[in-house]
C-alpha cells in the first residue's frame, strides 16, 4: 500500500450516524490513512431519506451512503457495486462478518484489487455467525415456527454468502490469539494481529480527583450478551457506600429495559443512550470502569482503551484477551459480583494501588493502543504483501 492509492472502507454505518466499535475503529483508521495521503471513500448505509445515494464529505473521506437494507439483507446486496465500480479502488477494507463480503469479494478478484477483512469479535470466525446470533436472541416461542423457519433460512443464507465471500480475501486481521486460530480452522486463512486505537484524551484530571470522583462506570448497549444485570447486581450489593455507579447506554426494548431497572438501586444513575462523544465524557470522569460482556463476544473491546488512556483501571467480569489486564497489571478480572466487591473496596480504600493501576494503564494504552501505533502496525503487514 502506497500514498495515493485508492482506499474503500465498506461498513454497515457511518459512525457520525449509527454503530459500534467496528464502526469507530474503521472510521479512526480512516481518518488516519487519508492524513497519511491515502485517497479513502466509504461505502455505508443510512436511515435519513435525503442522504441517501449521496456523497459526504466527513474528515477528508468521501462517504457514499446508501439506503438501509430490509430484514433480507442479501436481497439488496449488489447494491454497493455502483460505488465501487464509480470509486474503482485499489483495496477494500471490511470490518465485520456479512453477507456483503460475498459482493465485495466478487469486484475485488475482478477487479484486481485487494479484499482486507478484520475480524471483530469472537463470534466472527466462525462459519454459521449469522444463523447462531439469530438462534441466541430469537425463540420458536416468541416468533411462531412459520416466523423462526423462514428467518433461519434467511440467516442461513446470509452465512453462505458471507463464508463465499471469505474465499476472495487476501489479508486477514485479528484481535487477539482466539480469533486468529479459529480464522484458521475456519476459512484456512493466516490473520495477523490488529491492534485497536484511540486519539489521546486533549483534556484530564489528576489520579487523586479521579481517585477522590468514586464513580464506578459501566458503558455499552443493554442486549443480553453485554449482562448489564450483573453491574445493577453490584452496585446494589454496594448500595451501603458512597460510591456513585453510572449505566451509560439503552435498548430498543422498552418494556426490556423497565423490567431490568425494575429493582434498580439508589445509588445508580443511567443515562440512556448516548453519541460516542457524550459518552467519553463519563469516561473523563470516571474511577473505575466494569466490563459485562460474556468472554465470548468480543474481540477487544473499545471500553477497554478509551478508560486506560483516561488513566482508569478496568473490573472486567470474565473477559481478559490474551491476559492482558493480568500481565500488565491493568485492574482485575473477576468471576462473580461479590469478588468485584471485594476489588473495588479494596482498591478505592489505598490510593497508592489504585495510582499505580492507573499509571499502568496509561502507559500500557499509550505504548500500544495510539491512532498511530494501530496504522503503523496495519501498513507494516501491507508492505510485506
Amino acid at each position: 500500500m502506497r500514498k495515493g492509492d485508492k482506499v474503500v472502507f465498506v461498513m454497515p454505518w457511518h459512525i457520525s450516524e449509527r454503530g459500534g466499535g467496528a464502526e469507530v475503529q474503521a472510521n479512526y483508521l480512516a481518518q488516519e490513512l487519508a492524513e497519511r495521503g491515502f485517497h479513502v471513500s466509504y461505502i455505508c448505509q443510512t436511515t435519513i431519506t435525503s442522504k441517501i445515494n449521496t456523497i459526504e464529505r466527513i474528515d477528508n473521506i468521501h462517504v457514499h451512503f446508501l439506503r438501509a437494507s430490509g430484514r433480507f439483507q442479501w436481497r439488496d446486496q449488489y447494491k454497493y457495486l455502483e460505488p465501487l465500480n464509480a470509486i474503482q479502488p485499489d483495496y477494500i477494507l471490511q470490518r465485520l462478518s456479512s453477507n456483503v463480503t460475498y459482493v465485495i469479494g466478487k469486484y475485488s478478484s475482478k477487479n484486481n484489487c485487494k479484499l482486507i477483512w478484520f475480524c471483530t469479535d469472537n463470534k466472527s470466525p466462525f462459519s454459521d455467525f449469522h444463523a447462531s446470533k439469530f438462534k441466541e436472541r430469537s425463540t420458536i416461542k416468541s416468533l411462531g415456527i412459520l416466523k423462526y423457519s423462514l428467518l433461519l433460512a434467511s440467516n442461513k443464507l446470509m452465512d453462505y454468502y458471507r463464508n463465499k465471500g471469505m474465499n476472495q480475501v487476501d489479508i486477514a486481521f485479528s484481535q487477539n490469539d482466539f480469533q486468529k486460530e479459529k480464522v484458521k480452522s475456519s476459512f484456512g486463512l493466516k490473520s495477523h494481529h490488529m491492534i485497536s486505537g484511540h486519539p489521546l484524551p486533549e483534556h484530564g484530571i489528576s489520579i487523586s480527583k479521579r481517585f477522590q470522583n468514586k464513580t464506578i462506570l459501566w458503558c455499552a448497549n443493554f442486549g443480553a450478551h453485554k449482562r448489564p444485570e450483573l453491574f445493577i447486581e453490584l452496585a446494589s450489593k454496594m448500595v451501603h457506600t458512597d460510591y456513585k455507579f453510572v449505566m451509560v447506554g439503552g435498548h430498543s426494548d422498552k418494556s426490556y429495559v423497565e423490567q431490568l431497572f425494575s429493582n434498580k438501586p439508589k445509588n445508580l444513575i443511567t443515562t440512556g443512550t448516548l453519541n460516542f462523544d457524550e459518552a467519553l465524557c463519563y469516561f473523563n470522569e470516571a474511577t473505575i470502569f466494569v466490563n459485562t460482556s460474556a468472554p465470548g463476544g468480543d474481540g477487544f473491546p473499545n471500553t477497554f482503551i478509551q478508560a486506560w488512556l483516561r488513566e482508569v483501571p478496568v473490573v472486567s467480569f470474565g473477559f481478559d484477551p490474551d491476559n492482558i489486564i493480568f500481565n500488565n497489571k491493568l485492574g482485575y478480572n473477576v468471576s462473580q459480583p461479590d469478588e468485584a466487591v471485594k476489588r473495588i473496596e479494596d482498591l478505592l480504600n489505598n490510593q497508592a494501588k489504585y495510582e499505580k493501576l492507573s499509571k499502568n494503564s496509561y502507559t500500557y494504552a499509550i505504548e500500544n493502543h495510539s491512532i498511530k501505533k494501530m496504522t503503523d502496525n496495519f501498513l507494516k503487514v501491507l508492505q510485506t504483501k
